[in-house]
């Protein structure tokens, strides 16, 4: 059975590939880790809300900027459901998607 780890696992292999300019990869593996949390967390989890988050920043990465405010926005949402909107992950949330715009 999949767990929370593995997740956080395939989101750190995504981060690298993300910091090496890989954004292609880094959303693919973006991609199996919010699957993960989205079956041991659930969709409304802020670790879900999160990797979203960075899937939009890989697609901001890649030039898909109109598809990267979309994911900015849904994670965004979940974030503020989820932490709270004084939480410091949705501030960073906020930036990011304001440097994206």
């Amino acid at each position: 059975e999949r767990s929370v780890v593995e997740g956080k696992f395939l989101e750190s292999i995504g981060s690298v590939y993300a910091r090496q300019g890989r954004h292609a990869d880094a959303l693919a593996w973006y991609q199996k880790a919010h699957w993960i949390y989205r079956k041991t967390l659930g969709a409304e989890s802020a670790d879900a809300g999160g990797v979203i988050c960075k899937s939009a920043g890989a697609l901001q990465g890649q030039g898909e900027v109109d598809e990267a405010i979309a994911k900015y926005e849904e994670g965004l949402a979940i974030r503020r459901r989820a932490l709270g909107d004084e939480h410091p992950d949705v501030a960073l949330t906020l930036y990011n998607f304001g440097v994206c715009k």
